[in-house]
């Protein structure tokens, strides 16, 4: 099913969820989008709902200081400038705008990132939804790389956050300041808007010209049905 502007063009769900089993012990919808697609963006506006969000994204930096194992895997790859010091000189985070540069410019490097990291954000995602309260209907598992890290798979349902790139790209340079180059590697890294949408459940549609709220409110009608459909 897929949601376009403001129009809902169907409620029937693409891969029949009533006969199908639930993955996780309360029902999950992927979110994902290329860079400035909005993603961030539509994420708040389920938070606004109520629904519960997880942001794959953040749970990673924290890891990166929170466990030192990862983060010496880190910079014995990518080196000590993408390490943040405290003042006696020990590594106690690392510096994700460094890091971010050299990972997209590097070949392997996003590859490396995602299979040492993506682990401990799958648990963490686990450890988040156990201290979920039971009046939960569904929740919402944010993360830029959805398909590339494989946490798709543990998703009940998926929404892509889809944008023209040239509008993606100017929302960038405004919010970031990235120059073109830089920006233009992240999207390289990513998948792209066709194949996400290929793999999706739901598409929001977030061009300048389109009513993005509506979409939100009527899609999250759908999923909570279903939802609860599946806890039955």
């Amino acid at each position: 099913m897929r949601i376009c502007s403001a129009k809902v063009v169907s409620i029937s769900f693409l891969y029949s969820m009533d006969s199908t089993v639930n993955k996780n012990e309360i029902f999950t919808v992927g979110l994902t989008g290329g860079i400035g697609s909005g993603k961030s963006t539509v994420a708040k506006v389920f938070i606004a709902l109520g629904v519960p969000v997880f942001n794959a994204d953040k749970a990673a930096h924290s890891i990166y200081a929170e466990n030192s194992k990862i983060r010496t895997s880190v910079i014995d790859k990518f080196g000590a400038e993408v390490a943040v010091y405290d003042s006696d000189g020990k590594a106690v985070d690392i510096d994700r705008q460094a890091l971010g540069k050299l990972a997209f410019s590097e070949e392997g490097g996003i590859e490396f990132l995602n299979d040492l990291v993506h682990p401990a954000v799958g648990k963490a995602f686990q450890d988040w939804v156990k201290n979920l309260p039971s009046t939960v209907s569904y929740v919402i598992r944010e993360a830029a790389i959805l398909f590339e890290s494989g946490s798709s798979k543990s998703c009940d349902a998926v929404v892509t956050v889809s944008a023209k790139e040239a509008q993606r790209i100017s929302r960038v340079k405004r919010r970031d300041g990235h120059d073109i180059a830089v920006i233009e590697g992240k999207l390289k890294a990513q998948s792209t808007d066709v194949l996400r949408e290929s793999l999706s459940d739901f598409i929001l549609r977030n061009n300048d010209s389109d009513m993005l709220l509506p979409q939100i409110e009527k899609l999250h009608i759908v999923i909570q049905g279903k939802s609860i459909n599946f806890s039955k």
